[in-house]
């Protein structure tokens, strides 16, 4: 099976800039989409800053460069179930949080016309596999209307493909992730150290230094962007973050446009969409391996692989035969209450992290990755996402 994914497959030859310092106002470890909002966001808010962002592998080489490109207001929940999780208030807020998500990349995409990263303003569609499903969306859709959230529940399947219900919101977009976190962090002006693992952090009367085999950098602040490989880099994460597998492959070229929208269904277990080329993107299959899919390893299994190629099948039958030219898993981390992570790391007063969006971090991540640097600025983690809130009372 292959190891990279499509996007890091068919992402140009990037060679960033040599680094020129080692010493920076903050330092971001983590290259993705997490980190880099988070120094475009610093760039915008202290243009004076000297920004670096690290990765033990290239930009995009983790779970941004693995997942399915959609960018999806929400939670991995469906509206209903997070308004009876978190409360009405917070289910609005973290929704809103999303949309806020959207309006960024807009407003970046508008800012800088030339950056092509296949943003594709189509729209999602959120299918409901069972009729008890089809209540939670009709639930969802009622709830997100009276929030303020502009959604369409549908009562029937709107493809055609064997499924109850849907709801389709019309923001919803897909995009070229690496392409996009590229862009970011090529914007942001910072330095960029590709293939630069970080082992160890020490705080010093001058700051904070990095250290690795290839060498240490100083910082007067970090920020920790690592998802779900957080857990190996210190212990206090070991009970915070879960590293969780997600399994995704892509077909060959179909010669008709099946599918518009970026497309959820079975309570987002199951993904796809068509990808501007006219290939298929299938991923999910999670549910029924759950105990598989667990821990740091990337490598994608014949059982869910094949988990997948029967669900396209039985909802696509006119794609069976057709070639699957790419295989990937990817590693996304998930958090105990399903919500993104932001605080500082015990001992370590001058770093703090932003971590884990429980698989939907390209829908969280530019306006969770501006609350990360407002946080970094400021010494106030967001109170929604603050740490402390999974803290005994």
């Amino acid at each position: 099976m292959t190891s990279a994914s499509f996007w890091q497959a068919t992402a140009e030859p990037w060679q960033p800039p040599s680094p020129t310092a080692q010493t920076f106002d903050c330092l971001i470890i983590g290259g993705g989409i997490a980190g880099g909002a988070a120094a475009y966001a610093l760039a915008q808010a202290k243009p004076a800053w000297k920004l670096a962002v690290v990765d033990r592998r290239q930009i995009g080489g983790g779970a941004t460069g693995r997942n399915a490109g959609f960018l999806l207001a929400g939670t991995a929940d469906h509206y209903a179930v997070s308004v009876a999780k978190y409360g009405r208030a917070t289910a609005r807020d973290v929704f809103a949080t999303t949309v806020a998500s959207h309006d960024h990349i807009r407003a970046f995409l508008a800012r800088y016309p030339t950056v092509a990263c296949d943003y594709l303003p189509c729209g999602s569609l959120t299918l409901a596999g069972t009729p008890d499903e089809a209540n939670v969306l009709a639930q969802s859709a009622e709830l997100l209307r009276e929030d303020g959230f502009n959604v369409t529940f549908l009562p029937s399947d709107p493809l055609g493909r064997g499924f109850y219900a849907a709801i389709h919101n019309p923001h919803d977009a897909g995009i070229h992730p690496v392409k996009l976190v590229r862009a970011l962090i090529e914007q942001s002006g910072a330095e960029v150290f590709e293939h630069w693992p970080v082992t160890a952090l020490e705080t010093t009367p001058d700051g904070v230094r990095a250290h690795g085999p290839r060498g240490s950098l100083r910082a007067e602040r970090i920020l920790l962007a690592l998802n779900g490989e957080a857990v190996h880099f210190s212990p206090d994460f070991a009970d915070k973050v879960f590293p969780t597998r997600g399994q995704i492959f892509v077909t060959a070229a179909y010669p008709r446009r099946l599918l518009a929208e970026v497309v959820y269904a079975n309570h987002g277990y199951e993904y796809f969409r068509q990808l501007p080329d006219g290939r298929f993107l299938f991923g999910g299959g999670r549910r029924a391996f759950a105990s598989t899919e667990i821990g740091t390893d990337e490598t994608p299994t014949a059982e869910v692989q094949g988990f997948l190629e029967s669900f396209k099948d039985r909802h696509f039958p006119e794609l069976s035969g057709l070639p699957i030219d790419y295989r990937w898993a990817g590693v996304m981390g998930f958090t105990p209450d399903g919500l993104p992570l932001l605080g500082t790391l015990p001992n370590h007063p001058q770093v703090w992290f932003s971590l884990a969006c429980h698989g939907h971090g390209m829908g969280f991540s530019l306006e969770v990755g501006r609350l990360a640097a407002e946080m970094v600025q400021t010494g106030c983690p967001p109170a929604r996402f603050d740490l402390a809130r999974l803290k005994p009372a």
